[in-house]
């Protein structure tokens, strides 16, 4: 009896169909692989455009950040899709985040703007400088704190009413005044100088011992000084030779 043969193409087809079978069937059976995606971008000033290099960039929920180049370009890759938290921080600048929507196998790219900083200074205070009027307002003011000398203020001498220097030093404690006949042959002496010695004169800051007189009105007077002894009078008014005291007045009508 004859034996019958499987025809070698008939075998060969019926093989590669069994396979195909199997493969189908298979729950380890292939599937079809999903694309990444990246996100790229550039880092610059918000006012200057100029790149920032050196920024730390961070994407929530990634374990890998990155770090803009000297150009302030930077890139991400082999990202899933979905959403992510983009986190920019860099010297100098207030750091900044965006919400990226990265869609399978897109390339998200992107210019990212960072602001400045504010510089903080500390306050300065600003003055104006005094006037001379108020820096030697200030300096009677002082002088007369001090408690060396006698002091007749603005307010005082017009309490007193007087007309002339003469009827004002009538009053001052340690002043005398020796007269013969009127006003203007009267002179001064402090009670505690030798005798025959006249003190020194200063107006408004200048040596003014032979232009004033005991006659002259008190009107614009606004201050006056009286020292009685050498060791009362004040460095800024002593004079060579002053063994008599120093009489210093300032007026409405001086310098500043």
């Amino acid at each position: 009896m004859a034996r019958r043969f499987r025809s070698p193409g008939v075998f060969q087809a019926a093989t590669i169909g069994l396979a195909c079978v199997m493969l189908l069937s298979s729950p380890h059976a292939a599937v079809t692989q999903r694309r990444t995606g990246a996100i790229a971008g550039r880092l610059v000033d918000h006012e200057s455009h100029s790149p920032i290099r050196g920024a730390h960039i961070a994407l929530l929920g990634t374990l890998r950040g990155v770090a803009s180049d000297s150009e302030g370009r930077f890139a991400r890759d082999s990202l899933s899709a979905g959403n992510y938290v983009l986190q920019v921080r860099a010297i100098g600048y207030v750091g900044a985040s965006w919400v990226v929507q990265l869609a399978e196998g897109e390339v998200h790219t992107d210019v990212f703007e960072l602001e400045r900083l504010p510089v903080l200074l500390d306050p300065v205070a600003v003055e104006r400088r005094p006037s001379f009027a108020e820096e030697r307002r200030r300096d009677f003011e002082r002088r007369r704190a001090a408690g060396r000398g006698y002091f007749l203020t603005e307010e005082q001498i017009a309490r007193a009413g007087p007309r002339t220097l003469g009827d004002l030093f009538r009053s001052v404690p340690g002043v005398r005044m020796q007269c013969r006949g009127s006003t203007a042959g009267c002179r001064l002496r402090m009670a505690r100088a030798p005798r025959e010695c006249s003190p020194d004169f200063v107006v408004d800051g200048f040596p003014a011992t032979y232009s004033t007189s005991l006659d002259m009105p008190t009107i614009g007077i606004i201050g006056i000084e009286v020292y009685r002894t050498l060791s009362e009078t004040p460095l800024d008014f002593l004079r060579i030779g002053n063994q008599c005291g120093t009489i210093v007045i300032w007026t409405r009508s001086g310098p500043g």
